[in-house]
C-alpha cells in the first residue's frame, strides 16, 4: 500500500470519528504505559511483600523459641544450684522439703526429683507413689548421665496428667563416677499457654510440637523455611518452627495467609486498581468537558449561523455558561454580525442590576439540587431490605445533609448573595440534631450533646468542619456501642485566645482498640477533614474506655 493511500485511509478514519471519541482514544493511549508500570510495580510489590511477611513469621518464631529457652535455661541453673546442696546429692531426710521450696519458683515444673545411678528415686518434691525404681522406664535410658542437661519425653505425667518434657542434670562424685540425675518435668500445656499469652498477634496460633512431626507437614516452603497446611474449615496456614530442644521439643507459630497476605493482596489490588479508576474519572472527564466545552457550544454556534444566513436574529444569542473563552470571544464576534449592539448593551445593564438576584437563586437552586440528591438516596436506601445494606446509602446521606444544612444557613442568611460567615454553634446544633433523626433506633440508648459556643467562620471552612462532625458522629453511634450498650456522644468546640479553635466528637464507647479496624473509609474521611482544616487528626481515650477524635486549627478572619 503506497504512502498516499495510507494518509488518505487515516484522513478517512479521522473524518468519520467525533471529538469525543479522538479524544477518549488519545487519553486511553496516553494510559497504556500508567498500564505497563503499575501492573509491573504490582507483580514486584507482590514478590517484596511476600518476603517480608515470611520473614516476620521466621522472627516471631524466634523470639517465641528465646522465650521458651530462657525458661529451660532457668531450670537449668535450679537444677545446678539444687546439684550443689548436699542434701539433694545424698537424699537426706531434708532433700524432700528443699525440692519442694525450689519448686515454688519454678511456675512450668510439675515435679522435681533426685534420683541415684540405678534409677532409684531418693526423694521427690511431690511423692511419687507408683514406684521408685523408673530404671526400666524409656525415658530415664534415655538421660545423659554426664553434667550436662539432657531431656526425655515428652511424656504424659502421671502427676498431674498433662504432657511433660524430661529435663535432667547429671551428677558426679569427686572420682567423677556418675551419681545419678536431678530431673524435673516441665508442664508443656503451660508453658504453651505463657508463650500464647505473650504474643502480640492473637490471630496467630503457637503450639509445641515434636521435632520429628515437621517432617510430616503437608507442603514445605524449603527456601523460606515454612511450612503450609489446611485446617479442617479450608484455611490455609503458613508455620514456621524452630527447635528447642534437639530430638524432643520444638516451637511452631502459624498464622491464617488471609491474615499474613492481607495486606499483600491490598497492595497488588490497589496497584492494579489504580490505572483502572485513573482511565474511568479520565473518561468521564473528557466526556463531561467534550459534551459542555465543545460539542454543546459548536452546535450553538452552528444552529446561530444558520439562522444569521437565513436573517433571522436566534433567540439564544446568549453563550452558554460552559462554554470556553475562545468559543465565547466566536460567539460574541457572530452576535456582533447580527448589529445589535442595543440588545447586547441592554443584557449587559440587565445582568448588572440581577446580580444579587441571580446570587440568591443560584444558592436556591444548589440547596434544591442537594434535596434532589437526598430523596434519591432516601428513595435507594428503601428499596433496600436489610439495615447492612442501608447502611452505606445511609452513611451517604448524613454527608450530603451536612452540605445541605450548610447551604441552608447562607439562604437563610440576610444577604446570601454576599454571606462569608456561618455560625458555627448554629451549624453543629442542627448537625447533631439531624444526626439524631438519621439514628433514631440508636439514639433511643446513646445520648448525643453539643456544647459550642457562638463562633462564626467562614464558609469554605464550615463545610470540612460540618462533614468532619458527621463523620466522626456516624463513626461513634456506628461503631463504638456494639449490641444494645448506652453512652453518649459529646461535641465540643472551644477557641483560646491566641484563636485556636479545638473541635473534638467523644464517646464513652468501647475505644479505639476495638473500633480501628472497623473505621475504615470514615477513618480516611476524617483525616482528609482534618487536612482541610489544615490541622492533623488526633485519637485518644475517653473516660478511661471510651475514645476522642479531634483537630485544631487556627481561625482565620473571614
Amino acid at each position: 500500500m503506497s504512502a498516499s493511500r495510507i494518509s488518505a485511509f487515516w484522513r478517512r478514519w479521522f473524518q468519520n470519528q467525533s471529538l469525543r471519541s479522538l479524544l477518549l482514544a488519545a487519553v486511553g493511549g496516553a494510559l497504556v504505559p500508567v498500564f505497563l508500570i503499575s501492573f509491573g510495580q504490582a507483580f514486584a510489590r507482590l514478590s517484596h511483600d511476600r518476603d517480608v511477611v515470611q520473614s516476620s513469621l521466621i522472627d516471631q518464631v524466634s523470639i517465641a523459641e528465646e522465650q521458651a529457652l530462657h525458661i529451660i535455661e532457668t531450670g537449668r541453673q535450679a537444677l545446678v544450684r539444687l546439684g550443689d546442696r548436699l542434701d539433694v546429692r545424698e537424699g537426706t531426710a531434708t532433700c524432700r522439703e528443699t525440692l519442694a521450696i525450689a519448686l515454688v519458683g519454678m511456675p512450668f515444673v510439675s515435679n522435681l526429683a533426685r534420683i541415684d545411678a540405678k534409677g532409684k528415686i531418693l526423694c521427690a518434691a511431690h511423692p511419687i507413689y507408683a514406684t521408685s525404681d523408673v530404671s526400666d522406664r524409656t525415658w530415664w535410658q534415655e538421660l545423659s548421665p554426664g553434667p550436662n542437661l539432657s531431656a526425655a519425653g515428652p511424656l504424659i505425667d502421671r502427676a498431674t496428667g498433662q504432657p511433660s518434657l524430661i529435663l535432667a542434670l547429671g551428677l558426679l562424685s569427686p572420682q567423677e563416677e556418675p551419681e545419678g540425675h536431678i530431673v524435673f518435668g516441665m508442664d508443656l500445656n503451660r508453658l504453651e499457654q505463657d508463650l500464647n499469652r505473650r504474643m502480640l498477634d492473637r490471630r496467630a496460633r503457637l503450639t509445641l510440637i515434636d521435632p520429628q512431626v515437621v517432617s510430616g507437614m503437608a507442603q514445605t516452603n524449603a527456601r523460606d523455611s515454612l511450612d503450609v497446611s489446611r485446617d479442617s474449615q479450608g484455611r490455609t496456614w503458613s508455620a514456621a518452627t524452630q527447635v528447642l530442644v534437639p530430638k524432643h521439643l520444638a516451637v511452631r507459630y502459624a498464622m491464617p495467609d488471609e491474615v499474613l497476605y492481607s495486606s499483600t493482596f491490598f497492595h497488588m489490588a490497589t496497584d492494579i486498581a489504580l490505572p483502572l479508576i485513573a482511565l474511568l474519572f479520565a473518561g468521564a472527564a473528557t466526556w463531561f468537558a467534550m459534551e459542555y466545552w465543545a460539542i454543546r457550544p459548536i452546535e450553538r454556534l452552528r444552529r446561530i449561523a444558520k439562522h444569521y444566513g437565513a436573517g433571522l436574529v436566534p433567540e439564544d444569542h446568549v453563550g452558554d455558561a460552559f462554554e470556553p473563552q475562545e468559543l465565547l470571544e466566536l460567539h460574541e464576534e457572530m452576535v456582533a454580525m447580527a448589529a445589535r449592539v442595543d440588545l447586547r448593551d441592554r443584557h449587559l445593564i440587565q445582568i448588572a442590576k440581577q446580580k444579587d438576584a441571580l446570587v440568591r437563586e443560584l444558592h436556591h437552586r444548589v440547596k434544591n439540587n442537594i434535596q434532589v440528591v437526598l430523596s434519591l438516596l432516601s428513595l435507594q436506601a428503601r428499596q433496600l431490605e436489610t439495615p447492612e445494606q442501608r447502611a452505606p446509602l445511609e452513611q451517604i446521606q448524613a454527608r450530603v445533609t451536612a452540605l445541605a444544612l450548610v447551604q441552608r444557613l447562607i439562604v437563610e442568611s440576610d444577604d446570601p448573595a454576599h454571606a462569608s460567615t456561618i455560625d458555627v454553634q448554629l451549624l453543629l446544633a442542627d448537625l447533631c440534631a439531624q444526626i439524631r433523626r438519621s439514628y433514631p433506633i440508636q439514639t433511643q440508648r446513646i445520648k448525643i450533646e453539643c456544647d459550642c459556643v457562638p463562633l462564626p467562620v467562614a464558609t469554605d471552612l464550615a463545610v470540612p468542619i460540618s462533614m468532619f462532625v458527621v463523620e466522626a458522629l456516624t463513626n461513634a453511634i456506628i461503631h463504638a456501642f456494639p449490641g444494645d450498650a448506652t453512652g453518649q456522644v459529646h461535641v465540643s468546640l472551644r477557641v483560646d485566645t491566641q484563636k485556636l479553635v479545638c473541635l473534638q466528637v467523644c464517646d464513652t464507647g468501647v475505644g479505639w482498640a476495638e473500633t480501628t479496624s472497623k473505621l475504615g473509609t470514615g477513618h480516611s474521611l476524617l483525616t482528609a477533614f482534618g487536612r482541610q482544616l489544615g490541622s492533623k487528626l488526633t485519637l485518644s481515650p475517653y473516660n478511661g474506655g471510651g475514645s476522642c477524635v479531634g483537630v485544631s486549627f487556627l481561625l482565620t478572619s473571614p
